[in-house]
């Protein structure tokens, strides 16, 4: 019998988790790059916030597979349930003065979770949105993750239906 295929959880196993860890450290710092940050910045990562993003993670992950007949969910959940845990407990921080007042600063956390959630969607292709509409698209998500209170089953779901054919069509009222 393998892991979690009774009623109880086991806990996830040290190896993956430290191999989780790695990622979304090494996932952090593409996303400064890549955002145009120094690449001297300091941050600081909350490891404890990431360990409990992990395991909630694996968590939903086991509930998918022993309630939805060994139902195993795709990248796209898996970064849709990252961000949203990013979203909430905020392990990111930018830790230099020179930044302190700047408003990008202050939404690290958000900007990551958009940049997780866009990558995995550029890899199944679903962003060949203009420039143009790729900005507007990046500032409602800012926007509501900043000012929205968004579940956990509504991340799953925006992520998803970006993924189908309704994100081609135009909603400019959504936000």
């Amino acid at each position: 019998m393998g892991r979690n295929e009774d009623s109880t959880y086991d806990v996830i196993p040290n190896i993956d988790m430290f191999n989780l860890l790695r990622v979304l450290e090494e996932q952090f710092t593409a996303f400064l790059t890549f955002a145009g940050y120094p690449s001297n910045i300091k941050y600081f990562v909350s490891k404890s916030d990431l360990i409990d993003m992990i395991i909630r993670v694996d968590k939903r992950e086991v509930y998918f597979h022993y309630f939805h007949n060994k139902m195993e969910i795709n990248e796209r959940k898996k970064a849709a349930l990252y961000a949203y845990w990013i979203l909430k407990f905020k392990p990111f921080r930018i830790i230099e003065d020179r930044y302190e007042d700047v408003e990008r600063e202050n939404t690290v956390n958000e900007a990551f979770a958009i940049y997780m959630i866009c990558s995995v969607l550029f890899f199944s292709r679903k962003l060949t949105l203009t420039s143009e509409k790729k900005e507007t698209f990046y500032k409602k998500l800012m926007y509501a993750f900043r000012f929205r209170n968004i579940s956990i089953d509504a991340m799953l779901l925006l992520v998803e239906a970006i993924n189908t054919t309704t994100f081609d069509k135009e909603y400019d009222d959504i936000v």
